[in-house]
């Protein structure tokens, strides 16, 4: 089969769409805010490599086929990945010039994306169910909100804006998940649904075949 004929074209466009939409926010992010654009360039490849070893380590124990010394391997270098990311991360934004505003703020753009992204896929792609394509629409909006008033501090808190955007964060997450599983009939209500979620969003391809298979292919 073809790769033209398992992905869903509209998904292909929402990602050029989202893809766009990044780069541009960027450069009007760098534009405005040089020093958390700056701090930015150091942060976000680290974060990336927490998610990195994060995703990692979910792959190695999804894996049946992979030897237990693989799979160790895996799992380690995971591990120190995760490490790396959040001992780098927690040394740069400690700094003294680090204030509670630009942690925030470098919080608060990754975070306005997903919801862009979310608005987007809700609109454009028709392969998923209406509802969950509504609640997806919503909680972007929402989450561009809630961005929003974090992100100019009309609301003074630290510890606050944290929580507020945390909260937003896994509805997102919880949001997304039964999105990409509403693609294939699945409920997030059933908790071993999120393995499949987890697979969607690592480096495997999921179709269903002519028999209503749901398969997996390794995605290279």
């Amino acid at each position: 089969m073809l790769l033209e004929e398992i992905i869903d074209k509209n998904k292909i466009k929402a990602d050029d769409y989202i893809s766009i939409l990044m780069i541009g926010s960027y450069l009007l992010f760098a534009l405005f805010f040089r020093l958390e654009a700056f701090i930015s360039i150091i942060i976000y490849p680290f974060a990336s490599l927490g998610i990195y070893g994060v995703l990692k380590i979910i792959n190695a124990l999804n894996k049946r086929n992979n030897a237990g010394r693989v799979k160790g391997n895996k799992i380690l270098s995971g591990t120190i990945y995760i490490i790396l990311s959040f001992l780098f991360s927690t040394f740069i934004l400690l700094q003294p010039n680090i204030t509670s505003h630009i942690i925030i703020s470098l919080i608060s753009f990754p975070l306005m994306i997903v919801g862009c992204a979310g608005i987007i896929k809700g609109m454009l792609i028709d392969i998923y169910l209406v509802k969950y394509r509504v609640i997806s629409i919503l909680l972007g909006l929402i989450t561009i909100i809630v961005c929003f008033i974090a992100f100019s501090s009309v609301v003074n808190g630290f510890l606050f804006n944290m929580i507020m955007l945390s909260i937003t964060f896994f509805m997102n997450v919880l949001s997304r998940a039964a999105l990409y599983l509403s693609e294939y009939g699945l409920s997030l209500l059933h908790i071993k649904n999120i393995k499949l979620f987890f697979y969607i969003i690592s480096d495997y391809l999921i179709y269903v075949d002519t028999n209503g298979n749901i398969v997996l292919s390794k995605f290279e």
